[in-house]
């Protein structure tokens, strides 16, 4: 017991010289983890010499990843219970959303690790920057077009409802409707976009992605960027909604 413990509480005691709770939780999950183990997994995946790496802290210290050679991502379970229907799921949506999405989702590769066969993520890595990284000023300049981006892409998703992940809403029979559908969950803080031409590359990170009310991912902090994107995002939407309850009234009526 006193063994198992001491690199926990040593880490513990490392942490408390990291003042930034983000680059805290980074430092803990790094040394409470057998990275070594992992390094030698992804070696024997890829078969090539690795000369970059650099390692990452998934939402709430749940999982460690691991991007390699700035071309794949490798995400490790840590501390959920599910990790197993996670990882699944998410492959499982991203599958069936990938043809209908109007921006670019990374593909997930599912391998797994071990005797246990611990399930291990592999993701293409996405060059360009996330909202927090993007400047802010420039994030309010080209507002709108990003909004039109990002509110197409929602639009678009929520939109849909493939027969093949139906099992994984709450209520399969369950219809989408305005600010209703498939969502990532979290898309201000999960999109890529290139910081020079503000174009959205990627939507990242499906692993809580749901069907239900979109609306949770529109809040944010006032008087901030996202909360000015975001809201710019729902007008954009409200838009497309719109348009898209017109053009279904009118296929009714010449149908009829």
């Amino acid at each position: 017991m006193i063994f198992t413990s001491m690199p926990h509480f040593l880490t513990n005691l490392l942490c408390t010289f990291v003042w930034n709770k983000r680059e805290r939780n980074r430092v803990r999950a790094v040394l409470n983890s057998p990275v070594a183990r992992e390094i030698r997994f992804i070696r024997r995946d890829l078969g090539t010499k690795i000369f970059k790496i650099k390692t990452f802290v998934g939402y709430q210290g749940r999982s460690l990843l691991i991007a390699v050679n700035d071309q794949w991502i490798y995400k490790f379970p840590l501390y959920r219970s599910n990790f197993r229907k996670l990882a699944e799921n998410e492959k499982r949506i991203v599958d069936a959303l990938q043809p209908i999405s109007p921006i670019h989702i990374p593909s997930v590769e599912l391998l797994y690790m071990g005797r246990d066969k611990i399930p291990v993520r592999k993701y293409e890595f996405v060059h360009g920057c996330g909202v927090r990284q993007l400047n802010p000023n420039m994030v309010l300049k080209h507002k709108t077009k990003l909004a039109r981006q990002l509110a197409n892409f929602l639009y678009q998703v929520a939109c849909a409802d493939p027969a093949e992940i139906r099992d994984l809403k709450p209520t399969p029979d369950d219809a989408p409707r305005y600010m209703y559908g498939w969502s990532q969950g979290d898309l201000c803080d999960n999109f890529f976009a290139d910081p020079k031409t503000m174009q959205v590359i990627a939507i990242i990170d499906w692993e809580d992605a749901r069907f239900g009310d979109l609306s949770p991912q529109m809040g944010y902090n006032k008087n901030s960027p996202q909360r000015e994107l975001m809201d710019a995002v729902r007008h954009e939407y409200d838009v497309l909604y719109k348009s898209g309850c017109k053009r279904a009234r009118r296929t009714t009526a010449s149908a009829k």
